[in-house]
């Protein structure tokens, strides 16, 4: 186009089509792999102390939501119950639990925490 055929616009040039592009690794992608392959749903904190507990739950919890569960299943014994309530309490507090509640009593009744993940 010739410049006397020009014309000037007054609109200001669009920037929202701009995509962002991520790039994951295959050496991640392959980590990530392995770990949804060896990932067991339930966990096993009978006679751990309550920080040791909260610990391998916490950590439970977060490579769940990274694999992508959507129900997991936390044995904590009956007892006196401390390790039901710190768990309890803790999965409040965790933005990606949805729901959470006790095993149905043929599965383990109270000893067992069923988690609902979103």
């Amino acid at each position: 186009v010739k410049t006397d055929r020009l014309e000037r616009t007054n609109n200001a040039p669009k920037t929202e089509g701009i995509a962002k592009s991520t790039f994951v690794s295959s050496q991640t992608h392959d980590q990530m792999y392995e770990k949804k392959l060896s990932f067991k749903q339930d966990i096993d904190v009978r006679g751990m102390r309550g920080d040791e507990a909260l610990q391998a739950v916490t950590y439970f919890i977060d490579d769940a939501i990274l694999v992508g569960m959507n129900r997991v299943r936390i044995l904590h014994g009956t007892g006196t119950g401390i390790l039901r309530t710190l768990i309890r309490q803790y999965l409040a507090t965790v933005p990606g639990v949805s729901h959470y509640a006790d095993e149905h009593v043929q599965f383990g009744g109270a000893g067992i925490t069923v988690v609902d993940l979103d």
